[in-house]
C-alpha cells in the first residue's frame, strides 16, 4: 500500500446487517436555518485603557467587558448578537465601522474594545446540499461555520447568572447543587455542541455532572475529605493540587487604585525534598506533615517581617522581630500573627514551589467558590455518593430518570422556554423539537464454553460460573500467603488464627472446584505489621521488602497478600516489589472481605490468579470468532496514560503499554510497557512494543509470526486519527519489515481499529411504563446494540457504536469504534469478506465476552481494557520510582519501567 494512500482512513465499505432491527433514540437535536442566513465575523480585542496599568485582561473581565459593550453602545443589535465571551463575536446584521475603540468601564478600570471584522459565513449553498436541492456540489459546511453555531448555542447560558461554564460545550446549573460530603458537592447540567452529520444539523446534548470543592476553610475541607476516604496524603495531596485559596491570615492588597483579595495557588503538601537548593532547607519529616512537624529557617531580617511589609486594611500582622533559626508553622503562626491552630497534625500546604516553598496551614486558606475537583477523585467521589445517597433508590427506574428531561434540560439552558427563545430566533435558527430517531441492530450473544466443552447459561450479558470449571489452569504446588497487619487505634484487634485458617480452606475448595488444582498453602505464612502512617506517607517500612525476601527463592507459583485495607499508597508499593523487584506473581485481597469470602469474591479471586497462572478462563466457538479461528491473527490493544497523582513532579513521565493475544484462545495477554516524555499521546515506542509481542507469539506458535495484526488503539481523539496513520502506522510497519524480513515470512496485513470511551452520544430505547400510564419513559438498549448509522455516525470516516454490556446503573455509554485502517477484512486479495462491516462488527461484539476477570460481557473490548489496566498498574511503579528518587542523592535519571523476568510476559496487570 502507498504512503499516501495510508494517511488517509479507511472508507465506510457499507453497513452492517447482522442482528434484530430496533428502532432508539439518540441524545440529538436537529437544527433547522433560513434559507439565506447570513452571519457576520468579528474578532473581539480587548486592552487596557492605560498600557501601564497592571491588569491583565483575563476570560472573565473580557466576559464582562463584553456583556457591558452589548448592552451600551451595541444595544441596537443585542438580539441579534452572540459571543463567546473573550475574543469572537457573530452577528446576524453587518455591525457599522467604528474607527475608535468602544470604551468600557469595569470595577474601576477602562477597557478600550476593538472590534476587527473577519468575515461572512454563508449558509446557503450549505442549506441547498443539506436539503437535496443539488447533487453536484459538496457541503460548503466548514469547522468555521460550526464553530459560529457554538457560539450561538453558548451564548446564553455563558452570560446567564444561574450557569457556570466548565471547559468548552459544558454548562452547569449551579441551582442544582447536591452535597456529596467529604467537602465536595455535584452540579448537573449539559453538554451541548453543533456538528453535521450525514447530511444533517444537529446539537448533540448530554447529560454532564461536575465534582466541585465547597467554598469552605481549606480545613474543613480536608477534614471532611479524611473522614470519609481515610488519611492517604497522596490522595489529599491529588485534592488540593492547584487549588485556588483566599489568605484569611493577611488583609486585602492595594491594587491599581482598589483593594482585592490575596489569592495563592496551592502546588501541593510540604513534602521532602522541597527547597533542596536552598542554604537552609526545609525540615520535614514525611509528605502530609502537620504544623507542629514543618520547619523552616528564619532569618534574621527577612523583607516580609519589616515595617513596611506592604500589608495593609485588617492584617493581624505583629510587627516584632524574631530570633534566626529553625521554627515550626505552628510556633510562627502563634507568634507572628496570633493565630493557634487549631489542628497542627493536618497536612501543610506549599503555595509556593517545590524549589522555593511557602508553607501555610489549611485553617488560614478558604477554598474560592466554583473549583471543580480533579477527574479521578471527583469520578471516586460520585461513585461513593450515588451508592450511599438518596439517589440510590432510583436504581430500578429508567435511566433517564436520575436526570431531568433532556429536552427540559435542554430548553433551560439555552433559553426556549418562552417559544424557541430570542438567542436561536434571533439568528433565524430553531431547535426540533425531541431527540433524533435513529435505527440500530442487536446482536446476538455468543455462546461461553467451559471445560470439556460446557456451555454456560447468557442472559443479559452475564452469566455464573455455578457447575463450571476453567479451560484451562496450572497446577499450583507451593504457594504460602502474606498478611500484612495494621497496628493503630483505627484498627481493631487481628482475628484468631482460627478465622484465617477457615478463610484458607474456603479459599482452596473453590479454587478447586473452579478446575486450580491447588495444595494447601505452605505453613506458617508471614506476617508484616505496619503501623497508620504507613499506609499514607513517605516511607512504608522496610520489613516489607525484607519478608518478600524471604520468599523469593522459595519458588513458589504465586503469593496471596492479605491487606488490612484498601490503601492505595500501600498496594503500590506492594505491586512495585513484586513486579519489578521480587519477581512473585501475586494475587491481593482486603483483610475483611477476604475473611468473610462467600463464593462469588473467591470465584472473583480466581478469575485473576488462572489468568496470572497463564490459564485459559472461557473461551468462544469457532463460529464466533471469525477470522480469529485460524490461528493466524494477533489481536493487539494499545494505551497510554498520563501522570495524574498530586505528588508527581513536572518530570513525571507518561506511560505506554501494548497488549497482545498469544493464540486463537484470545485468554492470554501478555503486556510489555513503556515510559515517555509527559501528556504525548503518540506512542513513540510503538515499534518496540510490537516486536517484543511479536517475539511472545512465535513462542507460543512453533516460531511463527501471524498473518494478520489487528490493533485496538485507545485514547486518541478525532483531531488525532491522522498522526496514528502518518506516525505509529509506518513503525508498526518497520517493525513487521524487520522482524519478517529476517524470518523469511511475508509482511502481515495489519488494521486499526479507534475505540473511543470519552464521548457524548447515547442511546434509548422507548416502551411503555408497567402501569399502563402510557407515557413513554427511555431505557438502556440491550446488550449486543450496534448503531452505524444516523446523526451520531461520522460521514468522513468509518465508525460504529456498540454497547456490549449490560448497564445496571444510570446511562449506558456505548463504545466507539472508528476503523481508520482495514487490510484484514476487506483486503486487496480476491478472498475479501462479503461484509467487512459485519464482520469487524460481530468479532468486536464476540471477543467483549472473553473478558478474563468477570462473568459478563466488558463494555469495551478485551484488548483496550487490558491495556488500560496495564498503563494503571505502570503508574504505580513510575510513582514508587519517582518518590524513591526523590529520597535518594545525586541525578535524577529517566525513568524506566522494567518488569521482573520472572513476572515479564504474563498477565500481572489483571
Amino acid at each position: 500500500m502507498s504512503t499516501a494512500q495510508s494517511m488517509r482512513p479507511s472508507p465506510r465499505p457499507g453497513n452492517g446487517t447482522l442482528g434484530r432491527q430496533i428502532n432508539l433514540q439518540t441524545n440529538y437535536f436537529e437544527l433547522k436555518f433560513q434559507p439565506d442566513l447570513l452571519l457576520y465575523r468579528y474578532e473581539v480585542r480587548i486592552t487596557h485603557a492605560n498600557p501601564d496599568a497592571l491588569v491583565i485582561v483575563g476570560r472573565q473581565i473580557a466576559t464582562q467587558v463584553i456583556l457591558r459593550l452589548l448592552r451600551t453602545e451595541l444595544a441596537e443589535y443585542q438580539e441579534g448578537i452572540a459571543s463567546d465571551g473573550y475574543q469572537n463575536l457573530i452577528s446576524r446584521r453587518k455591525l457599522p465601522a467604528h474607527d475608535a475603540p468602544h470604551i468600557m468601564d469595569y470595577q474601576q478600570h477602562c477597557y478600550h474594545v476593538i472590534l476587527v471584522p473577519a468575515g461572512a459565513l454563508q449558509f446557503s449553498q450549505v442549506y441547498q446540499v443539506l436539503k437535496g436541492d443539488t447533487e453536484s456540489l459538496q457541503p460548503s459546511l466548514t469547522e468555521t461555520h460550526i464553530h459560529a453555531l457554538n457560539i450561538i448555542l453558548g451564548h446564553q447560558p455563558k452570560f446567564s447568572s444561574h450557569i457556570k461554564v466548565s471547559g468548552a460545550g459544558t454548562y452547569l446549573n449551579l441551582d442544582s447543587r447536591m452535597s456529596l460530603g467529604s467537602g465536595l458537592h455535584m452540579l448537573r447540567g449539559l453538554f451541548l455542541v453543533a456538528r453535521e452529520a450525514q447530511g444533517r444539523l444537529f446539537v448533540n446534548a448530554a447529560p454532564k455532572i461536575a465534582i466541585c470543592y465547597d467554598d469552605f476553610p481549606l480545613d474543613r475541607v480536608i477534614l471532611a475529605y479524611m473522614r470519609q476516604n481515610g488519611p492517604d496524603m497522596h490522595k489529599i495531596a491529588g485534592l488540593v493540587q492547584n487549588l485556588r485559596v483566599q489568605l484569611t491570615h493577611l488583609g486585602m492588597r492595594k491594587r491599581a487604585g482598589g483593594f482585592v483579595p490575596r489569592v495563592k495557588t496551592i502546588f501541593g503538601l510540604a513534602a521532602p525534598g522541597d527547597g533542596n537548593g536552598l542554604v537552609y532547607p526545609p525540615r520535614i519529616s514525611c509528605l502530609g506533615a502537620g504544623a507542629r512537624e514543618v520547619q523552616f529557617f528564619r532569618e534574621p531580617r527577612s523583607q516580609s517581617h519589616e515595617v513596611n511589609s506592604g500589608v495593609v486594611l485588617g492584617s493581624r500582622k505583629r510587627k516584632r522581630p524574631m530570633l534566626e533559626g529553625y521554627i515550626t508553622i505552628m510556633e510562627y503562626f502563634q507568634s507572628v500573627y496570633n493565630i493557634a491552630v487549631d489542628d497542627p497534625w493536618l497536612p501543610v500546604v506549599n503555595v509556593g514551589t517545590a524549589v522555593n516553598p511557602s508553607y501555610l496551614p489549611a485553617q488560614v486558606c478558604r477554598v474560592l467558590p466554583g473549583q471543580s475537583v480533579p477527574a479521578a477523585i471527583g469520578a471516586a467521589q460520585f461513585q461513593q455518593g450515588t451508592r450511599s445517597g438518596p439517589d440510590r433508590r432510583g436504581s430500578k427506574a429508567t435511566p433517564a430518570s436520575r436526570f431531568a428531561s433532556m429536552e427540559t434540560e435542554l430548553s433551560s439552558v439555552l433559553g426556549l422556554a418562552r417559544r424557541g427563545g430570542p438567542t436561536l430566533n434571533s439568528f433565524g435558527v430553531t431547535l426540533v423539537p425531541g431527540m433524533a430517531e435513529v435505527s440500530g441492530r442487536v446482536l446476538d450473544s455468543p455462546s461461553i464454553e467451559y471445560r470439556q466443552g460446557r456451555q454456560a447459561a447468557v442472559r443479559g450479558g452475564g452469566w455464573n460460573l455455578r457447575g463450571m470449571r476453567f479451560t484451562k489452569s496450572t497446577p499450583v504446588s507451593r504457594w504460602t500467603y502474606l498478611w500484612v497487619s495494621a497496628s493503630g487505634p483505627s484498627h481493631q484487634s487481628r482475628p484468631d488464627k482460627f478465622v484465617l485458617e477457615e478463610a484458607l480452606r474456603r479459599f482452596c475448595t473453590r479454587m478447586k472446584m473452579l478446575g486450580i488444582n491447588i495444595l494447601d498453602a505452605r505453613r506458617p505464612g508471614i506476617q508484616v505489621s505496619l503501623t497508620d502512617s504507613s499506609f499514607s506517607r513517605e516511607g512504608v517500612p522496610d520489613n516489607l521488602a525484607h519478608a518478600l525476601d524471604t520468599v523469593c527463592g522459595a519458588s513458589l507459583s504465586f503469593l496471596l497478600i492479605i491487606l488490612p485495607q484498601a490503601a492505595e499508597r500501600l498496594y503500590s508499593r506492594i505491586k512495585y516489589l513484586c513486579d519489578v523487584k521480587k519477581g512473585i506473581r501475586n494475587v491481593c485481597v482486603i483483610e475483611e472481605k477476604f475473611l468473610r469470602s462467600n463464593d462469588q469474591f473467591l470465584s472473583n479471586v480466581a478469575l485473576k490468579l488462572n489468568l496470572k497462572l497463564g490459564g485459559i478462563n472461557q473461551t468462544l466457538p469457532d463460529h464466533s470468532l471469525g477470522i480469529i479461528k485460524n490461528g493466524k491473527t494477533m489481536v493487539v490493544g494499545v494505551d497510554v496514560t498520563h501522570p495524574t497523582s498530586g505528588t508527581l513532579p513536572a518530570r513525571a513521565p507518561s506511560v505506554a503499554a501494548m497488549v497482545a493475544s498469544v493464540d486463537r484462545f484470545l485468554a492470554q495477554w501478555p503486556a510489555e510497557l513503556c515510559t515517555q516524555p509527559g501528556r504525548q499521546e503518540l506512542v513513540t515506542q510503538i515499534d518496540a512494543l510490537l516486536k517484543s509481542r511479536l517475539h511472545v507469539w512465535c513462542r507460543f506458535n512453533r516460531g511463527q509470526l501471524p498473518e494478520n495484526i489487528l490493533v485496538y488503539r485507545d485514547g486518541v481523539s478525532d483531531t488525532q486519527y491522522g498522526s496514528v496513520l502518518s506516525v505509529e502506522l509506518p513503525r508498526l510497519r518497520e517493525a513487521c519489515s524487520d522482524l519478517y524480513g529476517s524470518m523469511g515470512q511475508s509482511e502481515p496485513r495489519i488494521s486499526i481499529v479507534v475505540v473511543g470511551k470519552r464521548h457524548h452520544t447515547r442511546f434509548f430505547t422507548t416502551v411503555r411504563t408497567e402501569q399502563g400510564t402510557g407515557r413513554p419513559q427511555n431505557t438502556n438498549p440491550a446488550n449486543g446494540t450496534i448503531v452505524d448509522q444516523g446523526p451520531a455516525n461520522s460521514s468522513k470516516v468509518w465508525d460504529f457504536y456498540l454497547q456490549s454490556h449490560t448497564a445496571g446503573r444510570g446511562i449506558a455509554r456505548p463504545g466507539h469504534y472508528v476503523v481508520l485502517l482495514d487490510e484484514i477484512f476487506q483486503p486487496p486479495q480476491s478472498k475479501a469478506h462479503p461484509n467487512p462491516a459485519n464482520a469487524i462488527q460481530a468479532l468486536t461484539h464476540n471477543i467483549c465476552y472473553i473478558s478474563g476477570r468477570a462473568t459478563r460481557a466488558s463494555s469495551i473490548c478485551p484488548p483496550v481494557f487490558y491495556a488500560d489496566l496495564a498503563c494503571l498498574r505502570a503508574r504505580f511503579y513510575v510513582e514508587e520510582m519517582l518518590r524513591q528518587s526523590s529520597r535518594g542523592a545525586g541525578p535524577t535519571h529517566p525513568v524506566e519501567v522494567s518488569l521482573h523476568e520472572n513476572v515479564k510476559d504474563t498477565m500481572f496487570y489483571i
